[in-house]
């Protein structure tokens, strides 16, 4: 591999990470349980001040191993019996005891999760503190879900990032920001196939979950086994059941990992599942559905970059979405030319579809990107494209998605604004 290959396939290794649970309320998992281990003791007090983003589009979604939602019992869940070292699996150890004890302690009073929904300056952020009967811990967690960058115990610094090297963490976003849909294309087709084994443990994982959904053992809506009743041999209307089971099994909080990509398990699903499904009825060899794989992780981490790690559009719907449309197209059989094309056909079909929050219904997201996707790489096999520079397509594909992704982080800033409001005023009034 070529020095550009090696920092894709590095990108593509950080990246993609095992996640238990939704990572939104995981996250806020995880800084309670870096709040409550650093200074130790028995948790009597939680504070959790969120962005408006992590404070008002979690309360709807299972938390794994437990019967619960919401960002109380996560906070709490954190702060008794979190492990703070497993990162997005900081909930592998909690019991139905520990269950037990975190209800009673987020219906006491004395746990809060408040979101800020006036500024959006540091974008994700989480700030924690715990008083146990040792003392009192903090911790603060900036710009993706496990990046933290201070924690102190009784006033006594433990970690402390200073503010410039903060604001230089993106990384994957800078080095993002360099390449073009025919660099990853590059490197899906021309990397050694030995360099993609690690991607098998993504299809494993995430089929997984579909699988406890098809089997009756993961109990959500019901949507990913109706979908596949009514599927018959259609192979898309089979990736879309797929799909949409492996997010129905998340989002009620069975108690499987699911395969994140950039810090997000339903995108992960989103950019895999359909083309495990699309594989098995193409009878597709493991080599081809490893690098559709490999195509589809790496465009859909360039446009979640693009739009904002937190953005104010569906990452799954329109980021994901993309990696599809990519990936489908070479287990189609097609070639680069063909990828440009199915991603604008895909981006006239998704632009602007807003994310309201993590919750059962978005298998149903999910499963209409999955189905939206494949139907444009269908076309785009077929020589049909839709007419360039027109709408918010570009001159080519790279110069859609850089449209999206602008107007995601500036043209919509105000009506994500008011839809974050508009959610926390209802759940307040929900109780």
């Amino acid at each position: 591999m070529d020095k550009k290959q090696e920092e894709m396939y590095a990108i593509l290794k950080k990246e993609l990470a095992p996640a238990l649970g939704c990572t939104g309320p995981t996250a806020v998992s995880y800084v309670a349980a870096e709040a409550a281990t650093a200074v130790g003791g028995k948790p009597l007090k939680v504070e959790v001040k969120v962005d408006r983003h992590i404070g008002t589009k979690n309360s709807d979604v299972g938390i794994p191993g437990t019967s619960s939602v919401g960002l109380k019992i996560a906070a709490a869940l954190g702060a008794i019996a979190g492990d703070a070292q497993a990162g997005l699996n900081v909930l592998h150890k909690v019991t139905k005891e520990d269950e037990a004890v975190a209800q009673a302690f987020s219906k006491s009073g004395n746990v809060s999760v408040i979101p800020d929904l006036e500024t959006d300056i540091l974008g994700l952020y989480m700030d924690c503190v715990v008083t146990t009967d040792k003392g009192i811990g903090r911790a603060i967690v900036l710009k993706t879900h496990t990046n933290l960058v201070y924690r102190e115990a009784n006033g006594i610094k433990q970690v402390d990032i200073p503010f410039d090297r903060i604001a230089s963490m993106n990384e994957t976003k800078d080095a993002m920001a360099h390449y073009e849909i025919a660099d990853f294309y590059a490197f899906a087709t021309q990397t050694p196939i030995e360099k993609l084994e690690f991607l098998k443990e993504a299809v494993q994982l995430n089929k997984a979950l579909a699988d406890a959904c098809f089997m009756g053992e993961a109990k959500g809506a019901g949507f990913g086994i109706s979908m596949l009743k009514h599927a018959g041999e259609d192979m898309v209307k089979k990736a879309k059941a797929m799909t949409a089971a492996g997010a129905e099994t998340r989002m009620i909080g069975y108690p499987l990992p699911a395969m994140s990509c950039a810090t997000s398990g339903n995108v992960g699903i989103t950019a895999s599942l359909p083309l495990v499904s699309m594989a098995e009825d193409l009878k597709c060899k493991e080599e081809q559905l490893l690098r559709a794989l490999a195509m589809s992780f790496l465009m859909t981490i360039c446009v979640k970059n693009r739009i904002g790690r937190v953005s104010s559009m569906c990452a799954c719907v329109t980021a994901a979405s993309q990696g599809i449309a990519a990936g489908a197209t070479m287990l189609l059989g097609g070639d680069l030319a063909c990828i440009n094309k199915a991603i604008n056909n895909t981006i006239v079909n998704i632009f602007g579809v807003v994310c309201d929050g993590a919750r059962l219904a978005c298998a149903l997201k999910l499963a209409s990107a999955a189905g939206i996707a494949i139907e444009c790489s269908i076309l785009a096999v077929e020589g049909v494209e839709t007419p360039l520079n027109e709408g918010v397509v570009g001159g080519n594909a790279d110069m859609s998605l850089n449209f999206m992704g602008k107007f995601a982080q500036t043209g919509m800033a105000e009506s994500d604004l008011a839809l974050c409001k508009a959610l926390y005023e209802k759940q307040q009034a929900q109780g």
